[in-house]
C-alpha cells in the first residue's frame, strides 16, 4: 500500500502498489481519481460530488444507482448497504462526516460491446457535510468476463478477489481518507 495525494495534494489515502494513475493514459475529469490495477482489472475511483439531497441510507442508494447508470448496467443489485461511525471508518475526517458502505453487482458491456461482464461494486459515500460534498469511492471488481469481451485477452492475469477482500480495500482507503487543504472545496 502507498500513501497517494489526491486533487493536488489537497486530499491523500492508502491505496495498492499495484495501481496505474489513470491520468497517465487518459484524460480524467478534475472532479475524479482514477486507478487501475492492470494485472486484476480493478478499478479505484474517487469523485467529488455536491452532496444530494437525500439522507442517510437512502443517499448510499442513490449514489450506487447513478454508478449503474452511468455505467450503462444492463442490470444491478444492491446487496447490502452498512453505517459505519466516522471514528472508526474515517478517524481523520471530522465528526460531522457520515459513512456508508453499499455493496452490490452489475452486469455491464465495456466500451460499447455486447459482451456483458458481472461486475461486483463496493461503495463507499463519505459525506462531508462541513463543506457539503459528497465523496464517493467505487472498487469496481469484473468477477465474471464473457468470452467476447475485450477484456478476456487478459483473463489469464484477472486475480480472483474475494467480497470480503474488495470490501477490506475500500475502508482502508477510507480509513486512511485525509483532508489536507479545506480550499478544495471553497466555492
Amino acid at each position: 500500500m502507498n500513501r497517494q495525494p489526491l486533487f493536488g495534494g489537497a486530499m491523500s489515502t492508502t491505496v495498492k502498489a499495484s495501481y496505474l494513475d489513470a491520468s497517465q493514459i487518459r484524460q480524467i475529469p478534475d472532479n475524479q481519481e482514477v486507478f487501475i490495477d492492470m494485472n486484476t482489472q480493478q478499478s479505484l475511483i474517487i469523485e467529488l460530488l455536491e452532496k444530494v439531497e437525500h439522507l442517510n441510507e437512502e443517499a448510499a442508494r442513490f449514489h450506487f444507482e447513478q454508478i449503474a447508470e452511468h455505467n450503462h448496467a444492463s442490470s444491478y443489485s444492491i446487496k447490502s448497504v452498512e453505517h459505519e461511525s466516522v471514528d472508526v471508518a474515517a478517524p481523520h475526517l471530522p465528526l460531522d462526516t457520515t459513512v456508508y458502505f453499499v455493496r452490490g453487482m452489475q452486469n455491464v458491456a465495456k466500451f460499447n460491446e455486447e459482451a456483458v461482464n458481472h461486475v461486483e461494486l463496493v461503495v463507499a459515500i463519505v459525506r462531508l457535510n462541513k463543506v457539503d460534498t459528497d465523496v464517493i469511492i467505487s472498487l469496481n471488481v469484473p468477477t465474471q468476463v464473457a468470452a467476447e469481451s475485450s477484456e478476456m485477452k487478459d483473463i489469464n492475469q484477472i486475480e480472483a478477489s474475494s467480497v470480503q477482500a474488495i470490501v477490506q480495500e475500500i475502508k482502508l482507503v477510507v480509513a486512511s481518507l485525509q483532508v489536507n487543504d479545506w480550499g478544495l472545496f471553497a466555492a
